[in-house]
């Protein structure tokens, strides 16, 4: 397990540390979010003395700093430990991530915040577009590339032919020889790829909603409701997004545009042109389908020009798997023949062993100790649980014969 730790010094000390304590012994953050917490030592005469270290189990979670401010950076659980005068304190940090918007920055692990800057973390795309989950959706590249071919006239024609699945599309790129240098807009997407994001070159639909997120409006297949800023689908070619009876618009929304080029260029970023971009769908054999950011119209344009349309990249990120620490702290358990029943009724949980229980300790997924107060009497033990956060647990219990039985439960 990989510590951070930071350490203040208050003065000389001169008195021992009987106890330091930090309340409360568990709390919730959001990513991005900041607390600072205090350590109280005693007597008093030692806290004026002391030099107090913090320390952090897992920073990617969140890290802490000597004046003992914790950090969001990521979904998961944390321990912080404060230690004076051999004395030690711990509080359990479950730190959680806030729900995607439009206009919202993605960071290299995959998490996202409000803002661009971002100590500890680098800024890679802008959202556009969020999933019904609401907690997963699309972003776009803060970079691209200006004049790079679909592919090279002579490579086979792939079978990338979905409108709304650009990754779909790519992976059909990917089964053609030679494809990383035959095909240079779905490789220069593709090689942004990461463990943690998968990048690739959007297909046709993918473009209108990014082209929708740019006006301050968001796509839909059908059934767009207009009162919620919607916008249905425009799928034939030379369509634009919005027209005046037969008249095109080829630049709608014109502020809503620029304050979403201005959120990709605060994060230094390039903005979106009024220019063609490559989709990964193909027309046909001979050409593949772009959308057009002047109105937001597509069509085709042979596969082997490389002097037409730029590349942007885009990446569907998913709702983070929360980072949890692995359990070192708990007592080796043996299974076979007593087993441990538990029940629980939301305040209390009753446990029954074919043994007397002779103790019971309770763990948190971290592995830190849970303070309980077990009621034992012969085979069966009791304890309360309204003191206790909403969570998964460990509990084990100690039997006559010496052997740990342990079981989970979830409150």
């Amino acid at each position: 397990m990989v510590l951070v730790t930071a350490t203040v010094t208050m003065s000389a000390q001169s008195v021992p540390v009987e106890s330091i304590t930090i309340t409360p012994t568990s709390a919730k953050l959001a990513v991005s979010g900041s607390r600072t917490y205090k350590a109280e030592i005693l007597p008093a005469e030692a806290a004026a003395g002391a030099q107090v270290v913090w320390e952090s189990s897992e920073p990617r979670v969140a890290t802490i700093d000597a004046n003992g401010k914790v950090r969001g950076m990521a979904p998961g659980i944390t321990v912080v430990k404060a230690t004076c005068g051999g004395k030690s304190a711990e509080l359990t940090l479950t730190v959680s991530i806030k729900a995607p918007k439009v206009g919202y920055y993605l960071f290299s692990d995959g998490t996202w915040e409000q803002g661009a800057i971002v100590p500890g973390k680098t800024c890679v795309g802008l959202v556009f577009y969020v999933n019904a989950d609401g907690k997963s959706g699309k972003a776009v590249s803060l970079d691209e590339a200006d004049r790079l071919n679909w592919s090279l006239a002579a490579m086979p024609a792939p079978a990338a032919n979905d409108a709304l699945n650009g990754a779909a599309n790519c992976a059909e790129i990917e089964k053609v020889a030679d494809w990383s240098t035959g095909f240079q807009a779905a490789n220069w997407c593709v090689s942004k790829s990461t463990d943690k994001l998968e990048w690739y070159l959007p297909a046709v639909d993918e473009l209108r909603q990014l082209f929708a997120a740019s006006c301050g409006l968001t796509w839909v297949a059908s059934g767009a409701d207009e009162t919620k800023g919607q916008v249905n689908n425009w799928t034939e070619n030379n369509k634009t997004m919005v027209s005046n009876g037969d008249d095109p618009v080829l630049d709608p929304y014109p502020e809503a545009r620029a304050a979403f080029n201005s959120s990709l260029t605060k994060a230094g970023g390039t903005a979106l042109a009024a220019d063609k971009y490559w989709s990964s769908t193909m027309m046909n054999e001979q050409a593949a389908l772009f959308l057009s950011f002047e109105g937001g119209f597509s069509n085709g344009q042979p596969k082997q020009f490389d002097f037409v349309c730029r590349t942007r990249a885009i990446t569907s990120f998913p709702d983070p798997e929360p980072i949890m620490p692995v359990i070192t702290s708990v007592p080796e358990v043996t299974l076979p023949g007593n087993a441990l029943d538990v029940k629980t009724d939301g305040a209390t949980v009753t446990l029954n062993s074919a043994l007397d229980i002779k103790a019971v300790n309770v763990y948190a997924l971290t592995g830190v100790a849970v303070g309980v107060n077990a009621g034992i009497n012969g085979t069966q033990a009791s304890f309360g649980t309204t003191s206790m956060q909403r969570g998964v647990y460990i509990i084990v219990a100690t039997l006559a014969d010496g052997s740990n039985v342990s079981t989970r439960i979830r409150l």
